[in-house]
């Protein structure tokens, strides 16, 4: 199982050009930040600081699309749906924090 493993790590790297460790880690320490972010727009809604929410709101963005600009940036040869996957991912993950926020910006 873990020659599998290796063996498909290994050709993606050589096939597209994409480190999924590098994606894994990317997308990991993205968390911490991401949901600090949801937390102090929810804060800045709640004491009415719109400059903390448009700035939150920007890390927010960049958080939600880094490992996918990573991506991009290095991945050549993708298949088309992984595009499709990387879109439904982005949009799923936006339309989850700005529920997130609205809910928690109605409840004191």
């Amino acid at each position: 199982m873990i020659d599998y493993i290796n063996n498909w790590l290994a050709h993606v790297r050589n096939n597209y050009g994409i480190n999924p460790l590098i994606f894994g880690a990317i997308y990991c320490t993205s968390v911490i930040p991401f949901w600090f972010s949801i937390y102090k727009i929810i804060a800045g809604l709640k004491n009415a600081k719109l400059n903390q929410v448009k700035t939150f709101s920007i890390i927010l963005g960049i958080l939600m699309i880094l490992p996918f600009t990573y991506v991009a940036l290095f991945g050549h040869n993708l298949p088309f749906w992984v595009w499709i996957i990387a879109a439904c991912v982005i949009g799923y993950g936006a339309y989850s924090a700005i529920r997130r926020i609205k809910s928690a910006s109605r409840n004191p």
